[in-house]
């Protein structure tokens, strides 16, 4: 899991449908080179409001409430959610066809804090360079325990190559939410499920597809 404050979590006991805990809205950046291969991908995340205000509070920035940092307090925030634990996938996953892709570990961080909320940007290359065409590459943004619910908002960007574009796709929701319903009826009362809440975050996963035209 991601090595952040979860401070939302003394907030919010109650039943475990209660799930998610944290809002995110997610920017994707896919950046190509000359031949139209995919080096890495640039995130940001743009945490909801309540969970903004612990962050910049937790941290004791932003004394008088102006939700204007200086700069020292810009470079204290950078980087407050990079501290990953070993195995930790990012919450972000990339697949060409059915081949699941290596992506680095964070780089370049950035933060910010606008209109009450906290947004935080980093880097992810690849192992290798992934050669683009018709088959999609496929950008996931979700939290497998389903903690976190990640949204993508934004139109994805694409940097680089020629001929490439890239599109925003949404999963069923009635259909992830029977399925969650399902995987919850599988549990006795006695189960902590705040503890073992089911993975079942994949099924809420918004993702980004990212197509070039044959050369």
């Amino acid at each position: 899991m991601r090595a952040i404050p979860f401070l939302l979590a003394t907030l919010t006991a109650g039943p475990a449908l209660a799930h998610p805990h944290v809002w995110i809205d997610t920017k994707v950046e896919v950046i190509l080179n000359e031949r139209n291969e995919a080096t890495g991908v640039r995130i940001d995340w743009t945490y909801d409001e309540l969970y903004s205000l612990y962050v910049i509070a937790d941290r004791g920035l932003d004394p008088d409430g102006d939700e204007v940092l200086t700069e020292a307090e810009v470079a204290a925030l950078a980087g407050f959610d990079m501290a990953w634990d070993e195995g930790f996938a990012g919450d972000t996953y990339a697949m060409l066809g059915d081949q699941q892709l290596e992506l680095s570990g964070p780089q370049e961080f950035a933060a910010g804090y606008a209109e009450g909320k906290v947004t935080s940007s980093h880097l992810r290359v690849f192992a290798a360079p992934v050669p683009l065409g018709e088959e999609p590459l496929v950008i996931q943004a979700y939290d497998p325990g389903y903690y976190v619910a990640y949204s993508i908002p934004h139109e994805p960007v694409v940097t680089g190559g020629a001929g490439c574009s890239a599109r925003v796709f949404v999963p069923d929701l009635d259909e992830a939410q029977e399925a969650l319903l399902a995987a919850l009826s599988e549990y006795t009362p006695d189960v902590d499920l705040e503890a073992e809440f089911p993975a079942v975050g994949a099924n809420f996963a918004e993702e980004v597809r990212v197509t070039c035209a044959a050369g």
